[in-house]
């Protein structure tokens, strides 16, 4: 494919570097945003910071021609505390970016955006910033959404698993642990009871709900011969099936309410950040885009392949997909089998085999914003399939 390059020279891959460089962690992205927006902004694009009043969100948008219909690339920019840009998100930003100028550059009629969208891994204050701006209607001026995500394979129709996390702060009764043992009421004993039961619970779930359970205990006391007064438990609870996932979410209270109880001590129980749901998969525009990149060279399977593998993540992506027509493509830069969130795929994520897929997806990026707009057929099947499909 020919290189790509904004009119100062910058190429996909120097931005792809520059934001696996800067690692910033969710909700305090802001030199990668200032950076992406300039880029954006040499490119002709009308810059508006702050988007959604979330302070390293962004929206860049150029019309072109008659401005319809409009088209937005969502760019992510978070790193993971203490490993970077394990998750790849260096890629999805360089991607949203340059899948925006190739298709400005390309379309004869339409308007381009890009959203930046923080902080997915839901490491700060606006965790999950795409579901802030779906439930605000912050993009209900845009027909068609699209997005990339690396991993260890090409899929264009992932499911996704929707995901809420939980802070449990039990309070007990601090006490001398040999002179006064009666006195005292541990709020220990009541994260350890409750991390039990809940292991208990995984027994008793359904298996086709793909639920997934996962917890620490963050804090357990300061010194053993102190009745611990304070513990915190921090768990997410996952599943395929949003409406088994309240109930699920029903269980686990009633779980902490009963081992506060027998421990005799208080609880406060919170939500960290919103809920992250179901993925809702478009056929239409998943098999126009895998055809693409098959023709590229790209090894993707069919959707319905996709569909019989089991879902093992989750993101705020998904909750784009449930308010207008979207889909995030999954591209290949690392073996089959690489584990995430690890050293393996912080390499992963700026190497050669990365480089290679972040070109294809732009490239196959772009011709669908192309075909979307000149092809009514092709947009008219993509809103039924939206309407169709729960």
């Amino acid at each position: 494919m020919p290189q790509i390059t904004t009119p100062s020279k910058i190429t996909p891959w120097e931005v792809a570097l520059k934001i696996h460089s800067l690692s910033e962690y969710g909700s305090e992205e802001f030199e990668s945003a200032r950076y992406l927006s300039n880029i954006l902004k040499a490119e002709g694009f009308k810059i508006t910071e702050s988007y959604a009043d979330i302070t390293t969100a962004f929206r860049a948008e150029k019309a072109v021609g008659n401005g319809r219909p409009a088209i937005a690339f969502l760019a992510e920019y978070d790193a993971l505390p203490g490993i970077g840009h394990a998750c790849g998100h260096n890629l999805i930003a360089a991607s949203a970016v340059f899948s925006a100028v190739e298709s400005a550059r390309k379309i004869k009629n339409g308007k381009i955006v890009v959203i930046g969208t923080p902080d997915e891994e839901g490491s700060g204050k606006y965790s999950g910033s795409k579901i802030l701006m779906a439930n605000k209607g912050f993009f209900n001026d845009i027909d068609l959404i699209l997005g990339s995500h690396p991993g260890d394979s090409w899929d264009v129709g992932r499911q996704s698993l929707a995901v809420q996390d939980f802070e449990v702060t039990f309070r007990g009764k601090a006490s001398h642990e040999a002179a006064d043992p009666d006195r005292g009421r541990s709020a220990l004993d009541a994260a350890i009871l409750t991390y039990t039961a809940v292991n208990m619970m995984r027994q008793h779930v359904r298996r086709d709900a793909n639920v997934v359970i996962h917890g620490i205990i963050k804090e357990g006391g300061t010194a053993s011969n102190v009745t611990p007064e304070k513990s915190v438990l921090v768990y997410g609870i996952r599943s395929s099936d949003v409406r088994y996932h309240g109930q699920l979410v029903s269980r686990f209270r009633k779980i902490v309410e009963g081992c506060a109880s027998a421990t005799e001590t208080s609880y406060e129980f919170k939500e960290i950040g919103p809920l992250f749901t179901t993925t809702k998969i478009n056929p239409t525009l998943s098999n126009f885009i895998r055809d693409e990149l098959l023709k590229k060279g790209a090894n993707c399977p069919s959707l319905e392949e996709t569909f019989s593998k089991q879902p093992g993540g989750s993101t705020d992506f998904a909750n784009v997909s449930q308010v207008r027509p979207a889909l995030e493509v999954d591209f290949q830069i690392a073996k089959e089998g690489t584990p995430w969130h690890s050293r393996t795929s912080l390499e992963a994520a700026k190497s050669e085999w990365a480089k290679k897929s972040l070109g294809i997806v732009i490239e196959v990026l772009s011709d669908t914003a192309l075909e979307y707009t000149e092809n009514r057929e092709f947009r008219n099947a993509i809103k039924a399939d939206f309407e169709k499909y729960p």
